[in-house]
């Protein structure tokens, strides 16, 4: 992994120094802690940085709802969430802390750059590209988890105190704006944050590609309902460069430190948490595709086998089960584990889609032959006899691209829950059955809308859905 995480201390710092709500005495009400002024813009951007990615790798959102919803893992006691049974309060901390932990942090440390006198004008572009990417990538994850949502009056709490709900549309079309916008006006001639930017260490040339890939994700995410517009920032993002190896991958590597570290090594080691196991439906499928991956994704049992879970079982059945079915391999709930933000393999299934729609040129199958292979490295598998042999046993098929896709990021997507649920939703494959317990009658396909939004600003709500603990109805972008 090619940027170390080398901010611990300063990280630990920016926590204390952006998060403490203690006051030693009443005056220090007066004090606004979401626009520090003795703090520098950069630890805003640490904080945000870490934030981001502690949510989207995080046990509430990551292993105990998308890669629930996916079917990589099961419950193997407490199975509500995997029987679908969850409303407005199981997500409110999520939405709180994109807003308020992200989004509120990297406003804030716009403005700070954009008064900084003591920076170049090329400085205090790149710094202000780089905030922006962080602040699309997160709108663009909360949109794909909620659907309709505050944004154009969101972070604007004095102006706007119960602020509208924008479409998903509306959203969409204005977040690749912003980030082709971004990307553009990047200067890799010049330099951007010296010291606490965790992801590519202030690297305005790798910025560029992740801005460039995260764009063909986004515009890809919107094909099938607006083609013309998904096409414009296919294009746009190709042209200007995305992520060449895994060397680039854009990973945020988290900490040693118990405080800071991996929030599923937090769940399983410090908490010592063990709900989860992985399921049937993973373990034989890659059995039966013979991926070696599977090897590395879970842990044998007692009995020297990979055994998984059925989904979606009561807590009865599930407990009865537990001490016979295979928990997730020890590597993935690390404390140093990344997060994977976006990865050579996904760029190389993206280009493929966009090969076999005809939007780019070029040749779809070896691109997802190269998606394994970036993939399979990627997790420390370097056979290139192996892999040729898995993709000629896997191979590519043309007339039914989205299942080959489909499959093969639902692969690759393991642990990366978010993404996993979002590409099974666009594409359809692999096509999972809703466990027979569950009480919902379909695979939830958004999040319920928070309490808090349900109580506090619920005529807003109100006015996008009368029924805000839905896990039904498709976003926008869902068609098929």
């Amino acid at each position: 992994m090619k940027y170390i995480f080398q901010y611990k201390y300063a990280l630990l710092l920016s926590v204390l120094l952006v998060g403490s709500t203690a006051c030693e005495d009443i005056t220090e009400l007066n004090i606004d802690p979401n626009n520090p002024i003795d703090v520098p813009a950069v630890n805003l951007v640490t904080e945000a940085e870490y934030q981001v990615n502690r949510v989207l790798w995080s046990r509430g959102y990551n292993a105990e709802w998308t890669m629930l919803c996916v079917q990589h893992w099961a419950q193997n006691e407490y199975a509500e969430e995997s029987r679908y049974t969850v409303d407005g309060n199981d997500f409110d901390v999520e939405w709180v802390d994109f807003y308020t932990d992200v989004l509120k942090e990297l406003e804030v440390a716009k403005g700070m750059i954009q008064m900084d006198e003591t920076l170049t004008e090329a400085v205090r572009g790149n710094q202000i590209a780089i905030i922006e990417i962080l602040m699309v990538h997160t709108f663009h994850n909360m949109v794909d988890a909620f659907g309709d949502m505050p944004y154009t009056q969101a972070l604007k709490s004095i102006e706007f105190p119960l602020p509208a709900y924008d479409t998903q549309q509306s959203i969409y079309t204005d977040l690749l704006a912003r980030m082709q916008a971004a990307v553009n006006a990047l200067d890799p001639s010049s330099g951007s944050f010296d010291s606490g930017e965790l992801i590519y260490n202030g690297d305005v040339d790798m910025w560029r590609k992740l801005g460039n890939s995260l764009m063909m994700r986004m515009a890809m995410r919107i094909v099938d309902v607006d083609e013309n517009t998904a096409k414009t920032y296919i294009a746009s993002a190709a042209e200007g460069g995305m992520l060449e190896g895994n060397e680039d991958n854009a990973l945020f590597e988290f900490s040693s430190d118990p405080n800071i570290a991996n929030p599923l090594f937090i769940d399983a080691v410090i908490n010592t948490r063990d709900d989860f196991a992985v399921t049937d439906v993973l373990v034989d499928n890659l059995k039966a595709m013979g991926d070696p991956r599977l090897d590395v994704y879970a842990a044998p049992t007692n009995s020297g086998e990979i055994v998984g879970m059925p989904y979606g079982l009561t807590d009865g059945d599930a407990f009865a089960l537990k001490s016979t079915t295979s928990r997730p391999s020890g590597r993935v709930r690390e404390a140093t584990a990344p997060a994977v933000i976006i990865d050579f393999a996904e760029v190389n299934f993206l280009a493929a889609e966009a090969f076999q729609r005809g939007i780019l040129a070029g040749d779809a199958a070896a691109a997802y032959a190269a998606g394994i292979e970036a993939s399979m490295n990627y997790w420390g598998i370097t056979d290139e006899a192996a892999i040729a042999d898995y993709v000629a046993a896997n191979p590519y098929n043309a007339d039914n691209w989205k299942e080959s896709l489909g499959w093969q990021k639902w692969i690759a997507f393991y642990m990366n829950g978010p993404q996993a649920w979002a590409e099974w939703r666009r594409l359809d494959y692999p096509q999972l059955e809703v466990p027979a317990a569950a009480t919902n009658d379909v695979i939830p396909v958004r999040l319920p809308y928070p309490i808090s939004e349900q109580t506090r600003n619920n005529s807003s709500l109100q006015a996008v859905t009368s029924n805000p603990n839905d896990l039904s109805s498709k976003l926008w972008w869902d068609v098929n």
